[in-house]
């Protein structure tokens, strides 16, 4: 995940890494909006996979 917060006057980006399950939430969410549901998550895995494979 990334964020950003202010420390001293001064904008820090921060990064976080992912595992896979965290991955495929993101992924569906980006697709999804807001509600993450089990077809969206699917349409996500699918994609993960299909990224794979190329």
């Amino acid at each position: 995940s990334v964020r950003k917060e202010v420390k001293s006057g001064r904008t820090l980006t921060l990064v976080d890494r992912l595992d896979k399950e965290s991955i495929v939430d993101e992924i569906a969410r980006m697709l999804g909006g807001v509600k993450v549901t089990e077809k969206t998550k699917a349409h996500a895995r699918e994609m993960i996979e299909t990224a794979q494979k190329t």
